[in-house]
């Protein structure tokens, strides 16, 4: 699971694009995924598709759809079916003591599903074809007018692009003691498999604030943000 987010040298023209170019492009495509409608998503689900299958994505792209419509799809669509009317009917009140079924609520799951599926498979299109060290040069080489981009927010960047790979990785890592411990959540039914990753939240959240807690103190060791200041004698 942890290669759907890892980047891999490739020959597809995403790959060729300039970072800098392939940001703007994934800005623009933000904006038309939250203004479009239903119908226009289902196209650029499939547009996404085509775009996987031309540059060599194709099982990795798949593995993006199955983790989503197993683990994330599920809840919107039963969230919105149920708790619709809670906050958009004449007597709106506190969702979990007035759960109601309606056909409004599962319309607006499946396109509020839709929408964040668009947007969560083209910035994982983005990650996986983006070689981060070429990113990083472009974005510390950007020159406005004088100004450069901190490097803090560049850093800051690059930590979130990396850690969605790690978190991938951590819960791998767990998965695969738990199989050698004669416990495996990915031989179970679907049911057992989603309370199965809910369980493992917490020493994946226990693991990633650990490594959070290391880096930050790697960081101020080296003087990263810190500014040398020349004193006048």
């Amino acid at each position: 699971m942890k290669n759907i987010f890892e980047y891999e040298e490739g020959n597809g023209f995403l790959y060729k694009i300039d970072p800098l170019i392939k940001i703007f492009l994934l800005v623009i495509f933000w904006i038309v995924c939250l203004y479009a409608n239903l119908p226009q998503l289902l196209v650029i689900v499939v547009l996404l598709y085509a775009t996987a299958i031309y540059c060599g994505l194709h099982k990795r792209f798949m593995q993006q759809i199955r983790f989503f419509f197993i683990f994330v799809f599920p809840f919107i669509l039963a969230f919105h079916l149920f708790f619709y009317r809670s906050f958009t009917g004449e007597s709106m009140s506190l969702f979990f003591f007035n759960p109601q079924i309606s056909m409004e609520g599962f319309k607006m799951g499946v396109f509020i599903g839709s929408r964040l599926f668009c947007l969560l498979c083209s910035s994982t299109l983005f990650i996986i074809t983006t070689n981060p060290l070429k990113l990083v040069k472009r974005l510390s080489g950007i020159n406005i007018f004088g100004y450069r981009i901190p490097e803090s927010v560049i850093f800051l960047f690059i930590f979130v692009n990396r850690s969605i790979t790690l978190i991938f990785y951590d819960l791998d890592q767990i998965l695969d003691a738990q199989k050698a411990r004669g416990f495996s959540i990915r031989q179970g039914k679907i049911k057992d498999k989603i309370k199965g990753y809910a369980y493992l939240l917490i020493p994946l959240f226990t693991i990633s604030l650990e490594r959070a807690q290391k880096q930050a103190v790697a960081l101020e060791l080296k003087g990263f943000g810190f500014r040398h200041k020349r004193r006048k004698k």
